[in-house]
């Protein structure tokens, strides 16, 4: 006899548990809250509303916070304060702090790390990357603002590699999944600038700092983009992939690939321009020796002709445009181009800090209250600043160099060569489509990433690192998943 609709209904209604109910019930009202909270202008209650949604989900479901930082990071916003010296992108960091602290406490309590993992040359990278960190603190001219500097890198790894390593270990999935949660984010905050842009008629200048204050501006915002594309393609070929997935890689995609265009962040082109160069040359299985040997003969051409290369750039006059073929060539003008010419009057005073302190450097986190006086008069610009409030060394790899000497320098060089290797090994050698998918994918959004890093750097935020940081984990996990296969 058939079940009428009535019954269907009152028997999926006694299957709802008092759980079930308990959670409707105060969602709900969190809904309504908030709804009243926004039309009375009233934005403290939507923090404590989130600050109480954080802490179940750290404490009870600490995969879901993670997915929740990736999801709010985009959105997050630095609140600062001048007296101690201390901002917090917020709920990101405050998410990524809780997760650090209940990590630590379950490794004193229950969890174990397999050694495999701690073992592997990634992380051992990682390790001695903090350490010798650590250890500059102790010599630096600013002690505490080195050990703040420190302590964010701390809950930066701790969240996004250690922890997401222990997520991600069991299903690779888990990483697909994150970073979903950081395209949702971001693909919204394209579509919001994009909006925003377009009713200034899309001017070039705009473009800088029209994502603000969710990124600081556009290098920032294109950087992120230009890490995510590599994914959010690649993501499109995932062989368990049913067509609603496909189309919701085909549609973000689109959207990041707008908003990239529109950052008019040239590094950022660049950056992508270069891992679809690895792209390239993985299909096409060029042999490692026929690079290193393209990659020598370069070098040797731009060192003879180097003073040639120079003086061409000084003579380009061709600023930054609303122009696509103008604004690629104001990326080699040196003469005029405001944000080329302070890039260099940073590295200049960067290659001074060194010469001074070339072991230990001035600290971490020091290099924008100490470069003001090593900057010379010649290189200066009219954003130029002697007050510590104009940003770092515009550059992952010279940066570091200032603050921790050449061997903090060569830390950063060996936890990219290591990912390129690993990563690159990874793709060749599985045979798991799925894994060789995310392993390429991850190693290309790294290598834009690591590119673009020659000439900004954002590993001090939030906005890169929980991307950065969970890409170098995946690296580590599927490498580790294809020896343990191979065994």
């Amino acid at each position: 006899m058939k079940t009428s609709l009535l019954e269907k209904i009152l028997q999926q209604i006694r299957k709802i548990t008092k759980r079930q109910i308990l959670f409707f019930l105060v969602a709900m009202s969190l809904v309504v809250a908030n709804g009243y909270a926004i039309i009375r202008e009233f934005p403290a209650f939507q923090l404590i509303t989130v600050a109480v949604v954080g802490l179940y989900l750290v404490f009870f479901h600490t995969d879901w916070a993670m997915y929740l930082v990736a999801l709010s990071t985009p959105f997050s916003i630095i609140l600062s304060s001048k007296n101690i010296h201390l901002g917090l992108s917020l709920p990101s960091e405050a998410l990524m702090i809780l997760v650090t602290m209940i990590f630590f406490a379950r490794i004193l309590y229950d969890l174990r790390i397999d050694r495999t993992f701690l073992k592997h040359p990634l992380s051992i990278a990682i390790l001695v990357y903090l350490g010798w960190m650590l250890l500059t603190c102790l010599t630096s001219v600013r002690p505490v603002i080195s050990l703040k500097f420190f302590a964010s890198k701390v809950w930066f790894i701790t969240s996004c590699y250690w922890f997401f390593m222990q997520m991600v270990k069991d299903d690779l999935k888990n990483a697909v999944r994150y970073f979903n949660c950081y395209a949702i984010g971001l693909s919204i905050i394209v579509l919001i600038t994009t909006y925003q842009h377009a009713l200034s008629g899309f001017d070039e200048h705009y473009a800088h700092y029209v994502m603000s204050p969710f990124y600081n501006d556009h290098t920032a915002y294109g950087a992120a983009l230009a890490f995510m594309l590599p994914l959010t393609v690649g993501f499109i070929f995932l062989p368990d992939n049913r067509f609603p997935q496909r189309i919701f890689y085909i549609v973000t995609s689109l959207i990041l690939l707008t908003g990239f265009y529109l950052s008019f962040s040239r590094a950022a082109w660049l950056s992508l321009v270069v891992a679809i160069g690895v792209l390239v040359i993985l299909k096409l299985r060029i042999k490692l020796s026929w690079i290193i040997s393209g990659g020598l003969v370069v070098g040797v051409l731009l060192f003879f002709y180097a003073d040639d290369i120079l003086y061409k750039m000084s003579r380009n006059s061709q600023d930054s445009s609303g122009n696509f073929v103008e604004h690629i060539q104001s990326m080699s003008n040196i003469s005029t181009d405001a944000s080329n010419m302070e890039r260099i009057n940073r590295w200049t005073a960067a290659f001074s800090m060194i010469q001074k302190k070339p072991v230990f450097g001035w600290g971490p986190g020091t290099y924008q209250f100490e470069y003001a006086p090593f900057q010379q008069g010649y290189y200066r610009t009219i954003i130029s600043t002697d007050f510590g409030d104009g940003g770092n060394a515009h550059s992952e790899y010279i940066g570091p160099c200032a603050e921790t000497g050449f061997p903090g320098m060569f830390t950063v060089i060996a936890i990219v060569i290591t990912f390129l290797i690993y990563g690159i090994r990874t793709y060749i050698h599985s045979d798991d489509k799925t894994m060789r998918i995310i392993s390429l994918c991850v190693t290309l959004a790294l290598i834009s990433y690591y590119t673009h890093g020659f000439l900004n750097n954002f590993l001090d935020t939030d906005k890169l690192s929980v991307l950065v940081w969970a890409g170098l984990a995946v690296i580590t996990v599927c490498n580790v998943k294809l020896q343990t296969r191979n065994a």
